[in-house]
């Protein structure tokens, strides 16, 4: 098993280069406006809240934030359903559409700046070494929901 002075140095220098933000910039799926975006034109068609809400797995009072202000700078129009009051119809405006486009050749930009200086092998092996971190951590935490159920159900 790795030392753990050495995991320590690991996770800090893993810390200080803050590995979210920068990988914000190629994510075009990422938390926020961007991602209603992105579904939006994705999708083609109007959609409701709750299904932008099932989409980025987020509570239906976050999408309603969200979608306030998205519309107050008029990238989504909102409509009631007229068959059912309660649901909320979105669509993406023009600007949205703009929004969306600049920020997709954004990533563009930056994704293809890091394809041109690592190379494509590089960045595809950099995204499996990602998945299988990805399926350790998995693994390590059904592990520990399964310890701490069994340790409930002996203590019962």
């Amino acid at each position: 098993m790795a030392k753990e002075q050495e995991v320590l140095s690991l996770l800090n220098e893993f810390h200080n280069i803050q590995p979210l933000s920068f990988l914000q910039h190629i994510d075009m799926t990422s938390m926020g406006i961007g991602n209603v975006l992105g579904y939006l034109c994705a999708s083609g068609r109007e959609v409701t809240a709750g299904e932008i809400s099932d989409y980025m797995n987020v509570s239906t009072a976050r999408v309603a934030v969200l979608l306030k202000k998205m519309s107050d700078k008029d990238l989504i129009r909102r409509r009631s359903d007229p068959s059912d009051k309660r649901k909320v119809m979105v669509s993406i405006t023009a600007k949205g559409m703009q929004a969306f486009d600049e920020k997709k050749k954004e990533i563009l930009l930056y994704a293809g700046a890091i394809v041109d200086h690592f190379g494509k092998e590089k960045v595809e092996d950099f995204i499996e070494s990602c998945r299988s971190i990805r399926e350790i951590v998995d693994q390590v935490e059904r592990e520990e929901n399964t310890k701490a159920t069994r340790s409930k159900n002996t203590d019962v």
